[in-house]
C-alpha cells in the first residue's frame, strides 16, 4: 500500500513519526509525500494545548476529504489527541478508521493490514496508567540523507505535576529509555549522516531517575560525546533545579556540546510559580542562570514563559518583565495561558482577561526582541561552525544553516551568501558572521570540512 504520514506538533512527535516511517518501510509499505497519492493516511497528532487540538482536528477533517476525492481508503490517527480523548474521538469523527494512542503506533501497520473498509473502527488506545513505550523505543528512526540534524528522545512522559499541563495525563509517568539502546540509536543516525543530535524529553535533567541502574543525563552525554563522527550535541528542556555542577562543567569544556541550553522557567514570581505547581522558586531559577553565565560565559540560553496565569497580578507581571530585561536569555518563547479542560489550573479563581494576556504577551515579546538582536549583533565578526541544511526557504540563491546557538525549527537561521565551491547539505563549515537581521544571521564560508569554530 502507498502510505503518507503527516506529523503535527513538537520535535518529540517528530521522533515518533520517523520511527513509524521506518516501520512502514520494513513492513513493505510504499511511502509517498502527498496525501492525495496515498491509500493510507496516518496523522500523528499533538494535544498539549487547545490550539494544537484545533489544528489536529482541522487537519484530520481536511485529510479525510481524500477518501472522497483521491485514493485514500484508510485514515489512521495516532498520538496525543487519541490518548487525550479516546473513544469520544471516534464518536465525533466517524471519518477515522484506526485510532492509536501515545504508545501504540508500532501496532498501526498490522491494524492497517487487518482493516477492511466498512468495518467498525479499530481503537488501539490504552489507559494512560498502562502505557508502555518499550516497543516504540526499540524502533530505529528513518533518516533521509542528506540530513544535517535529528532528535534523540531519551524519555517519555513526565513526573512533574504542573497545574496547567496535560502531558502527564496524556503521556503518563516518566519512562526513561535504557542507555545502551539510546547509544545504538545515536550511532545509527550518525552512521546515516546526521551531524547534530538534539537531546529531548519533557525534562532531560530527570533522565534515569526511574531506571534501576540510575544513569544520569551526564552519564548519557559522556557516552554520546565519544561517538567519533558526531559533530555536535544540543540539550533541550532542562529544569533549573536539576542543572547539576557536572552538567555545567560539560557545557563549559566539551567542544561537541553546544554552549546552549533550553531551560523553560515559565515565570519568576514565587506566587505564580507556586500556583503553577512548579518545583522552583524565583531565587533558585536566578541562581542557576547566574551560575551558568559565570561558568559558561559564552552560553546561549533559551527559555519559555507564560503570561496571564490565573491570579497573576500586575506586580507579578512586572517582576517577570523586569527579570526578562536583565538579558539572561538569548532566545525566549512566550505564550498566553489557556485553560485546558481537565487541568487543575482551569478551576482556579482570578482568571486573567484575554485582552490583558495579549498586552502582557506583546510587552514580553517586544522586550525580548531587543535582547535577542543585541546577542546576535555581538556575533558580527566572529567565526562560527555552521551546519548546512540546504537551500534557503527565502531564496534559491542562498544556503541556509545553523550555528551552535541556533536550535532547529525554533531559533533563527544563518544565511550563507558567499560560497566558494560546492557545499552540500549536512556539511559542517566554518563561517564568518558579517550581519544580522532580527533573529537571523548572514555569513560567508571561511573553510569547509569539520573545522571547529574559533
Amino acid at each position: 500500500m502507498r502510505a503518507a504520514v503527516i506529523n503535527l506538533g513538537c520535535p518529540k512527535n517528530e521522533v515518533d513519526a520517523e520511527k513509524l516511517l521506518q516501520l512502514l518501510l520494513e513492513e513493505g509499505f510504499n511511502l509517498v509525500a502527498e496525501p492525495a497519492d496515498a491509500e493510507v493516511i496516518i496523522v500523528n497528532t499533538c494535544a498539549f494545548i487547545q490550539p494544537a487540538v484545533e489544528e489536529a482536528i482541522n487537519s484530520i477533517l481536511n485529510l479525510a476529504e481524500n477518501k472522497k476525492t483521491a485514493n485514500c481508503r484508510i485514515l489512521a490517527v495516532g498520538g496525543c489527541l487519541p490518548q487525550r480523548y479516546g473513544a469520544d474521538l471516534l464518536k465525533e469523527m466517524p471519518e477515522i478508521d484506526i485510532l492509536a494512542g501515545a504508545d501504540s503506533f508500532p501496532e498501526i501497520p498490522a491494524a492497517i493490514r487487518d482493516f477492511k473498509p466498512g468495518e467498525p473502527p479499530r481503537n488501539l488506545v490504552r489507559q494512560t496508567c498502562d502505557l508502555n513505550y518499550s516497543n516504540a523505543l526499540r524502533l530505529p528512526q528513518l533518516v533521509s540523507a542528506p540530513r544535517a540534524f535529528s532528535y534523540l528522545k531519551i524519555a517519555e512522559g513526565c513526573d512533574h505535576r504542573c497545574s496547567y499541563c496535560m502531558i502527564p495525563a496524556i503521556k503518563g509517568r516518566q519512562q526513561s529509555f535504557p542507555l545502551p539502546i539510546l547509544l545504538a540509536h545515536a550511532r545509527k543516525m550518525v552512521s546515516d549522516g546526521v551531524k547534530e543530535l538534539n537531546v529531548i524529553a519533557q525534562d532531560i535533567t530527570a533522565y534515569g531517575r526511574d531506571l534501576s541502574e540510575k544513569p544520569s543525563l551526564c552519564d548519557l552525554l559522556n557516552k554520546l560525546l565519544q561517538i567519533p563522527d558526531l559533530e555536535r550535541l544540543r540539550l533541550l528542556y532542562a529544569y533549573p533545579h536539576r542543572v547539576s555542577a557536572e552538567l555545567i562543567r560539560l557545557l563549559a569544556t566539551e567542544n561537541k556540546l553546544c554552549r546552549y541550553l533550553d531551560i523553560p522557567i515559565q515565570h519568576i514570581s514565587d506566587s505564580v510559580l507556586k500556583a503553577m505547581g512548579r518545583p522552583e522558586k524565583g531565587v533558585t531559577i536566578q541562581r542557576t542562570l547566574e551560575k551558568l553565565k559565570t561558568e559558561v560565559p559564552d552560553i546561549f540560553l533559551r527559555s519559555t514563559v507564560m503570561v496571564g496565569f490565573p491570579g497573576e497580578t500586575e506586580a507579578d507581571f512586572k517582576e517577570l518583565l523586569n527579570f526578562i530585561e536583565k538579558g539572561f536569555f538569548a532566545y525566549l518563547g512566550a505564550f498566553p495561558y489557556s485553560a485546558e479542560s481537565g487541568s487543575r489550573a482551569a478551576a482556579l479563581p482570578q482568571q486573567v482577561a484575554d485582552e490583558v494576556k495579549t498586552e502582557r504577551l506583546q510587552a514580553v515579546l517586544a522586550a525580548q526582541q531587543e535582547i535577542t538582536e543585541r546577542w546576535l549583533r555581538a556575533k558580527i565578526g566572529c567565526r562560527e561552525r555552521v551546519v548546512i541544511e540546504g537551500l534557503s526557504q527565502e531564496s534559491d540563491l542562498l544556503l541556509q544553516g545553523r550555528c551552535d546557538f541556533q536550535a532547529p525549527e525554533i531559533d533563527g537561521v544563518t544565511y550563507i551568501t558567499e560560497i566558494d565551491g560546492d557545499i552540500s547539505p549536512g556539511l559542517m563549515v566554518e563561517a564568518e558572521i558579517y550581519d544580522s537581521h532580527e533573529f537571523d544571521l548572514f555569513a560567508r564560508v571561511v573553510e569547509t570540512g569539520t573545522k571547529i569554530a574559533c
